[in-house]
């Protein structure tokens, strides 16, 4: 209305508002109404922004590599970035004129792609397919020492090698390579693992026959023991029989010494007299002829 335009820009943008040529107000995320005829608006974006970069490199032993990366880059400095680049922006459909973005990724592709090549060109194949690490630091370093990213007020926060691809044909032959130590390495794990359960097998046979032994020893030895102590037994209980016997038997000669002091028809006479005191009641009496014999010799004497 009557030239004068509402203008409002985001919180991470920060803008320069120039009237007549001279600068009238800065800041961020600023708004207001602007006289579009003499007025000119820039906004410079502050928030983080992350491009993707390829290029393609060959290695010191002469092999193309393909190389992927992210830059995360940032407006530091935006007094500096509106001095080197063009950020204003169409008051009448508040886009940007140009595409200074666009301009500072493509600048620090450019630095990444050759600071990449001077690193590949100094390694071999096998040795940059294990360096993305190294790689990253060297290309964020080339970054940041170029003298124009740092007058533009750029900031390079952070640079990661995405992806290091060989050519399709030394892919495949690394593939094949990889693939045929792989093979080995598993059947190396077969062979280990079948030589450690035969080792297993044959210490558990061990174990077992060790213990088959043991066992045999033990049955052995308390059999020995069971069998000495059977013997010691028995040579007690022959012990004991022994002085049993020596005992009855010297008891036996106390009893019969005085008998054998008494002549024979005493002693017939004794026995006669303990029969005949006896209560038994007699009805018969049978004497051998040997008996009568000697009670005839004995009655002659």
């Amino acid at each position: 209305m009557l030239g004068y335009r509402y203008f409002k820009a985001r919180p991470t943008d920060h803008v320069f508002i120039y009237t007549g040529g001279r600068l009238t107000r800065q800041g961020l995320g600023r708004a207001g109404f602007v006289f579009t005829p003499f007025a000119t608006v820039a906004a410079v974006p502050m928030d983080a922004r992350d491009d993707v970069f390829a290029v393609e490199a060959v290695s010191s032993d002469y092999q193309n590599v393909t190389i992927q990366g992210l830059i995360s880059h940032r407006i530091a400095d935006p007094v500096a970035a509106a001095g080197r680049q063009d950020f204003s922006i169409d008051l009448k459909t508040l886009k940007p004129n140009g595409e200074p973005m666009k301009q500072v990724a493509e600048r620090l592709k450019a630095i990444a792609q050759s600071a990449a090549r001077e690193s590949l060109a100094r390694v071999t194949l096998d040795t940059a397919l294990t360096r993305a690490d190294e790689l990253s630091r060297a290309i964020i370093d080339s970054i940041r020492a170029d003298a124009g990213v740092a007058a533009a007020g750029v900031a390079v926060e952070r640079v990661l090698v995405l992806a290091i691809r060989p050519s399709p044909e030394i892919r495949k032959a690394l593939e094949a390579q990889v693939r045929e130590q792989l093979m080995r390495q598993a059947d190396a794990a077969v062979f280990e693992r079948r030589r450690a359960a035969s080792e297993d097998e044959h210490q558990l046979s061990l174990c077992d026959e060790e213990n088959a032994r043991q066992l045999a020893q033990s049955q052995i030895a308390n059999a020995r023991a069971l069998e000495a102590e059977r013997r010691t037994l028995a040579e007690e209980r022959a012990a004991t029989a022994a002085a049993e016997a020596e005992s009855d038997a010297h008891a036996l000669r106390v009893r019969v010494k005085p008998w054998t002091e008494i002549d024979k028809a005493t002693i017939a006479a004794l026995a006669l007299k303990e029969w005949a005191n006896r209560d038994n009641n007699l009805s018969s009496l049978t004497l051998s002829s040997d008996v009568l014999d000697r009670i005839v010799a004995g009655l002659g004497r």
